[in-house]
C-alpha cells in the first residue's frame, strides 16, 4: 500500500482534466530534456526507495506486430499504393500486415526427373520469399502440398501441365507412368490411395527432411502449416473421392489415424525448431494427435454460416468438442482448450474475400451481425492470424475490423513504471513495471523487455535487459474479461562507463540476441528508432536513383553490379524505398528521464 502515491496521483489526474495544457506541462516538466514530449503522466515523490512514477499514455491504434493480424497470401504487401514489389494491383483497403502465407506443391521444388530438391527452384521461390520478408520485417508461414485441386490451372513454368502436385518421377515410381512421354496426371483412385502407400510415405519423409535441413531455424519462418495430405494439403480428398463415399473426408475414404501418423512425425523430425500448425476437420483424430505433440491448430472457412450444416454452428463446435473427447477420440487432447497458451491458432476465411460476405446476391452472404459473431468466435478461440487472402475489405466492415485487429493475437501495454530518477554513478537503476496483454493470445516468440539510456542527441549509452518472459504474459481467458496485470521488478547496475548527466529512459521489446525493437506497445509515447532518432510515421524522406541494387542479409546496399551474392534479390527504387522505410520504424518508447549524479 502506498497511500501517499495514491492520493497524489489522484490529484495529478484531476489537474490534468481541469488545468490548461500550458500549466500542466509546467507542472510535470522536471527535466531539461523535456519529458512532456513523450505524452506520459509523470509524478515524482520520495518514497522508501526514492522512486518516481510514470503512467504511460495508452493507445487505441491498430498495431502491426510479428505473427499477428491479417496475413498476406502469396505476396509481400497489398496496401502500399507504390506497389513496391509489383505483385498485382494494390489493395488499399487491406490492413497492414506482418506475416506472409505461401504454399508450394512438391512438383514446384523438384524437376520432373530428379528426386533431389532443385537449387534454382528453391532460390527463385522459397529463398526469395524469405529474403523479401526479412527485408521488410515480416514473417512467413509455409505449407508444402502434394495434391493439386483436380482442375486447378498450373501457372508455374517449372511444372508439367498435367501434373497433379507430385513430381513426375514420383508418379513413375508409384504407378508406372509419368515419364517417357506418359501422363503425369493421377487418376482418382491413385490420388485417393496415395497417402497410404509406403513408398510415397518414405519419399515424403525424404522431401521434408531435405527442406528442414535447409529452412529449419530460419528466423523469418514463423511456422509450418502441416500439409502433404489431401487436396491442397487440407486433409480431405475433394475432387478425387468416390461418388459413393459419404464425404470427401479422409475417414470416409478409408484412412485411420495410424495411416497418417507418419506425416505428423515426419514434420516434427524435419522441423524440430520451427512451430507447426495442423488443420482441423470435423472427422478423425488427427488434430488432437498433433496438438498433443506441440502443434497449434487452424481451420478453414471462417465465416461459413450456410443454412443447414455450417462450419460456424456445426463444424467448429464439433471439432473442438471431439478433440478432447475421451469417449470417441482414440487420441484425445484433454488440454486442447488450453493449447493456445503455447501454440498458435489461425483461421482462413470462407470464400475468396470479405467482399463476398457483403454481396447480397451471394448465397453465402453474411449479415453485419454474422460478421461480428465471426470475428468474436476467432477471439474466443484465441486466434493470432487470419488469412483474408489479400483481397478488398468493404468499407462497411472497417469499424469491425479495427476493433477486431486491436484484440487479435497479443497486445502488450505498459501501465506503470516506478524507477530510480536520481542514481549515483555506478549505482543501481531500479525499474518496477506493470504490464497487460490486452489481446487474446501471447507472443509465441520471446522479445526480451529491454531498457536503454539515450542522450538528447540520440546516442545510445547503455542497454539493460530484463529476465521477464513475455510469452508467459497471457491475456484474459475470455476476450471480454479484464486482462491480468504482470509486475516486473528489475535492478540493473549502471556500470562505470555511464558518466554523470541526464538521460532518456526508453523501453523496447527486442529481437533475441539484438537490440532491435520488433514489437509496438499499446502506448502513445514519443517513439525513437533503433539508432536513437526521433520517429514519426511517414517522416522518412528517402532519396532514390534508378540504380538496381542487391539486398543482402546485413541490410547493406551494394551498388556494384559486378559483385555477386548468393540468394540475393534485386530491387528498383520503389522496393528499395519501401524496405528502407520498414527498417527505420520507431519501436522504442520514451518513458522518462534519469539523472546520474
Amino acid at each position: 500500500m502506498r497511500p501517499k502515491y495514491t492520493i497524489n496521483l489522484l490529484i495529478l489526474l484531476i489537474i490534468e482534466h481541469t488545468m490548461s495544457s500550458t500549466l500542466l506541462s509546467f507542472l510535470i516538466a522536471t527535466s531539461v530534456l523535456n519529458p512532456t514530449a513523450n505524452n506520459n503522466n509523470t509524478h515524482s515523490f520520495t518514497g522508501e526507495n526514492n522512486l518516481s512514477v510514470v503512467i504511460p499514455k495508452q493507445s487505441n491504434k491498430v498495431l502491426t506486430n510479428p505473427g499477428i493480424g491479417f496475413t498476406e497470401l502469396q505476396r509481400v504487401v497489398s496496401n502500399d499504393p507504390e506497389n513496391p514489389f509489383y505483385e498485382g494491383k494494390p489493395v488499399i483497403s487491406y490492413p497492414d500486415t506482418s506475416t506472409i502465407y505461401y504454399r508450394w506443391y512438391w512438383d514446384q521444388l523438384t524437376t520432373a526427373t530428379d528426386p533431389n530438391l532443385n537449387e534454382r527452384m528453391l532460390e527463385k521461390k522459397i529463398d526469395n520469399v524469405l529474403e523479401e520478408a526479412a527485408a521488410v520485417n515480416k514473417k512467413v508461414v509455409i505449407r508444402f502440398m502434394a495434391l493439386r485441386g483436380k482442375n486447378d490451372p498450373i501457372y508455374d513454368a517449372d511444372v508439367n501441365k498435367d501434373s497433379s502436385g507430385i513430381p513426375c518421377w514420383l508418379v513413375q515410381e508409384l504407378y508406372g507412368h509419368g515419364l517417357n512421354g506418359s501422363s503425369c496426371h493421377l487418376s482418382d483412385k491413385e490420388a485417393v490411395s496415395m497417402f497410404k502407400n509406403p513408398l510415397f510415405i518414405h519419399r515424403m519423409q525424404q522431401f521434408l527432411d531435405a527442406l528442414g535441413k535447409r529452412y529449419d531455424n530460419n528466423k523469418t519462418l514463423l511456422r509450418i502449416d502441416m500439409g502433404m495430405v489431401g487436396t491442397w494439403g487440407e486433409w480431405n480428398l475433394s475432387g478425387y473421392a468416390a461418388k459413393t463415399s459419404n464425404s470427401v473426408g479422409l475417414v470416409d475414404n478409408g484412412y485411420t489415424l495410424h495411416d497418417l501418423e507418419p506425416y505428423i512425425a515426419a514434420l516434427v523430425h524435419a522441423f524440430p525448431h520451427t512451430p507447426k500448425t495442423m488443420l482441423g476437420t470435423d472427422k478423425g483424430d488427427f488434430l488432437s494427435y498433433a496438438t498433443n505433440r506441440g502443434f497449434g491448430w487452424r481451420v478453414d472457412c471462417l465465416g461459413d454460416w450456410s443454412k443447414g450444416w455450417s462450419e460456424m454452428e456445426d463444424g467448429y463446435p464439433g471439432l473442438i468438442a471431439h478433440a478432447s473427447d475421451i469417449q470417441t477420440n482414440t487420441a484425445p487432447d484433454v488440454l486442447f482448450d488450453q493449447r493456445w497458451k503455447k501454440s498458435a491458432v489461425d483461421f482462413e476465411i470462407c470464400q475468396d474475400s470479405l467482399q463476398d460476405w457483403s454481396n447480397i446476391k451471394n448465397p453465402l452472404h453474411l449479415t453485419y451481425d454474422q460478421v461480428q459473431q465471426t470475428f468474436d468466435f476467432a477471439l474466443k478461440e484465441h486466434a493470432s492470424l487470419i488469412d483474408a487472402k489479400s483481397h478488398q475489405i468493404p468499407n462497411i466492415y472497417q469499424p469491425l475490423l479495427t476493433a477486431f485487429l486491436n484484440k487479435l493475437g497479443y497486445r502488450y501495454q505498459l501501465n506503470e513504471v516506478d524507477y530510480s530518477r536520481n542514481i549515483p554513478k555506478n549505482g543501481t537503476l531500479i525499474i518496477n513495471s506493470q504490464w497487460q496483454n490486452l489481446g487474446v493470445a501471447p507472443s509465441y516468440i520471446n522479445y526480451p523487455v529491454t531498457w536503454r539510456l539515450r542522450t538528447a542527441n540520440g546516442s545510445i549509452i547503455a542497454y539493460y535487459t530484463s529476465n521477464a518472459k513475455i510469452e508467459n504474459w497471457f491475456p484474459a481467458a475470455d476476450y471480454e474479461d479484464q486482462s491480468p496485470i504482470y509486475k516486473v521488478s528489475d535492478h540493473f547496475q549502471l556500470g562505470n562507463q555511464i558518466l554523470k548527466g541526464q538521460y532518456f529512459l526508453d523501453v523496447g521489446l527486442v529481437e533475441k540476441g539484438t537490440y532491435n525493437a520488433k514489437v509496438l506497445l499499446a502506448n502513445d509515447t514519443k517513439m525513437t528508432t533503433d539508432t536513437g532518432q526521433s520517429y514519426t510515421i511517414n517522416n522518412n524522406i528517402i532519396k532514390n536513383n534508378n540504380s538496381i541494387v542487391s539486398y543482402v542479409d546485413n541490410n547493406h546496399y551494394l551498388y556494384n553490379g559486378n559483385v555477386k551474392y548468393p540468394s540475393s534479390f534485386f530491387l528498383d527504387k520503389h522496393s528499395e524505398q519501401y524496405i528502407k522505410q520498414q527498417n527505420n520504424i520507431g519501436r522504442w518508447n520514451e518513458i522518462a528521464t534519469i539523472n546520474v549524479i
